[in-house]
């Protein structure tokens, strides 16, 4: 029995009882790395893989910092563009096809005393979104932004500008103060500023409140101010009146359902001519006068339609020193 166990042992493994020690030893060692490198690269890696040293001692590659990107909205005055038309007796409109401003919204312009165009319109590629101007001195091909500021500005937003030049040089600028959401229907105010240049507003006060008002426009006739700014509890634009520019009280609805209204533009022969876009659609601009700012009759025909796949909105007109019309809008797909 014993020299059969002896013969066994001799024939298999052919070693003595310490070298077969050693080998086991080392047979275990390289099991149990190829063990743990093969459970690492097939189960371990692709979890891992974000770190920076696996376990299985792969390094992952190496990417370059990236900064931190602003989230953008997906909806809104981002998307909104200002492009321009041209017209030689404020009837006939040829589409100028340029985008002039781009995330900006709610145009209102004006010709400044060295005959250049000045557009105040909403900035939207700032975060929050806030009242800028840009102007052109090449007859609105191009514009240069300015980085208009309000100081000692009420609340977060100044949303939806209207510009006025006033008799003694100096720019008034109206807006409507908003927090956050601009679209609530509780009281919203509007504020004016004042500026020497046009560009560095200083805010004066409150100059007329009521629930859900947005995008006023403001203009002289007379003696008189009058504003027109769109209720969004309403669904109307209505009109408010003030003697001094600075103080105004509710009139009524404007009359002209349908329409979103801009400051009106006067005519040589006295009366003023409105721009509006139908709001069935936003697809077209079309054109009303009125002798007193108040009551207006519509013109025959349409003065502007937007190009397929296009909405247009906040037609905003003036005429310039060699005698033809620039409109300016807002436009979106």
């Amino acid at each position: 029995m014993n020299v059969h166990r002896k013969a066994f042992r001799r024939s298999t493994f052919d070693v003595n009882p310490r070298r077969l020690k050693a080998k086991l030893r080392t047979y275990h060692k390289n099991t149990m790395k190829y063990s743990l490198n093969f459970f690492c690269r097939s189960f371990l890696l692709p979890a891992l893989c974000a770190s920076e040293v696996l376990l299985c001692g792969c390094k992952k590659a190496e990417n370059p910092p990236t900064a931190p990107q602003p989230l953008q909205p997906q909806t809104g005055p981002y998307f909104h563009q200002i492009y321009s038309a041209s017209s030689s007796d404020g009837l006939n409109w040829t589409f100028d096809n340029r985008i002039l401003l781009d995330h900006a919204s709610v145009p209102a312009a004006i010709v400044t005393p060295a005959g250049k165009i000045r557009i105040y319109y909403v900035d939207a590629s700032r975060v929050p979104e806030n009242t800028n101007c840009a102007e052109s001195s090449d007859g609105g091909v191009t514009f240069t932004v300015l980085g208009c500021t309000i100081a000692n500005r009420a609340n977060d937003k100044a949303l939806d500008p209207s510009i006025v030049l006033l008799a003694d040089g100096r720019y008034r600028l109206y807006y409507y103060a908003s927090k956050q959401n601009p679209n609530t229907a509780d009281k919203h105010s509007i504020y004016s500023a004042i500026s020497s240049d046009g560009v560095l507003f200083t805010q004066e006060h409150e100059v007329f409140a009521r629930e859900g008002l947005v995008d006023p426009d403001v203009f002289q006739v007379g003696d008189e101010w009058f504003m027109y700014v769109f209720s969004l509890n309403e669904g109307a634009t209505i009109v408010a009146r003030s003697r001094d520019g600075l103080n105004f009280t509710y009139v009524g609805p404007l009359g002209l359902r349908d329409w979103g209204t801009t400051a009106p533009v006067k005519l040589d022969d006295g009366r003023w001519r409105l721009y509006a876009f139908n709001q069935r659609g936003n697809q077209t601009v079309g054109s009303f006068v009125s002798s007193d700012g108040l009551n207006w009759t519509q013109e025959d025909g349409v003065r502007f339609t937007a190009p397929a796949g296009w909405q247009v909105t906040d037609p905003f007109v003036v005429r310039l020193p060699d005698g033809t019309w620039k409109m300016v809008m807002k436009m979106h797909q």
